[in-house]
């Protein structure tokens, strides 16, 4: 265990004792907002066209903030993974576009593709982080998720933590369904080292396609159940393999691109997806990046 894992654990430990207390404290209340070191941005307009998209792509190198990637194990036959959800929601409020979840799917207490929305790739997922019940989440996979897969009611307390923990990486992405082949996507990723120090970052460069706005069945506590739920961030799939590839930068500035041609299958909406793409080793996610996928009309 390393020291920001012990570091972790202290302050999660170390506000245990407020969660005894919820019931007593209002809902806007429960989650308290914290400077990262770099202000966190409101949320911009996703570009319309290409010229916009090409602008952020390449725009000059600048230290940016940690954004925090949130892995929500969930299920549709999962009545309070819901309130889970409702928790993404309140932090993607307080921090705008420094927040980026994916809703991971999965055959315990869901219903796998092509009915539902559980597929073969949240099965892999769940398994491998041993994960027992729903909802549980990752919050940037502190320690590699060793130890740190966690209950809903502790992502507020673990997102608070590693804000105000510094990055050494930007992640820049270009994502357009191709003119040419709408069943296809042009995706770009570019990784760069923000470090003026020059401090080498070595892991491995995940990219998922997520999808939005999916109107699908969900169960909810006391024997409720709604039909059409709208189900957000949904993992569609890898568009890189299921642990990504080898991605290594060091010095200022230092850059790495990557090019992919992403199927898109057949009952996917290309307005609703969105690429998000991130950079993790054994400690953690050291930074993730989201953008909607482009469809020009």
């Amino acid at each position: 265990m390393n020291k920001k894992t012990v570091s972790l654990l202290f302050y999660l430990f170390a506000l245990l004792p407020f969660l005894t207390a919820c019931s007593e404290i209002s809902e806007n209340e429960r989650l308290v907002e914290v400077q990262p070191d770099i202000a966190p941005q409101p949320d911009e307009p996703e570009p319309e066209d290409s010229a916009a998209i090409d602008s952020l792509y390449e725009a000059p190198v600048e230290a940016v903030a940690r954004r925090i990637l949130i892995e929500d194990h969930t299920g549709q036959k999962c009545p309070n993974c819901p309130d889970a959800t409702d928790i993404t929601h309140q932090l993607a409020e307080l921090y705008g576009n420094l927040i980026i979840p994916v809703a991971i799917h999965s055959k315990d207490l869901g219903i796998m593709e092509p009915e539902g929305l559980g597929n073969e790739l949240g099965n892999t997922y769940y398994a491998h982080w041993n994960i027992t019940s729903k909802p549980a989440g990752l919050i940037s996979r502190m320690d590699g998720g060793a130890g740190v897969v966690m209950d809903k009611t502790l992502w507020a307390m673990a997102t608070q933590y590693i804000l105000q923990q510094p990055t050494s990486l930007d992640i820049r992405i270009k994502a357009a369904q191709q003119k040419d082949d709408a069943t296809h996507a042009a995706i770009d990723v570019k990784v760069i080292c923000t470090d003026s120090a020059g401090a080498a970052v070595n892991g491995k460069l995940q990219v998922w396609l997520t999808e939005d706005s999916i109107v699908a069945e969900q169960d909810f506590p006391n024997g409720q159940h709604q039909a059409d739920y709208v189900h957000n961030h949904v993992l569609r799939t890898a568009v890189n393999g299921t642990w990504g590839e080898d991605v290594s930068v060091s010095g200022f500035a230092d850059t790495r691109e990557f090019h992919y041609d992403a199927p898109l299958a057949a009952g996917w909406k290309p307005g609703n997806l969105a690429v998000v793409a991130f950079v993790y080793n054994d400690e953690q996610v050291v930074q993730v990046a989201r953008r909607k996928l482009n469809v020009e009309k």
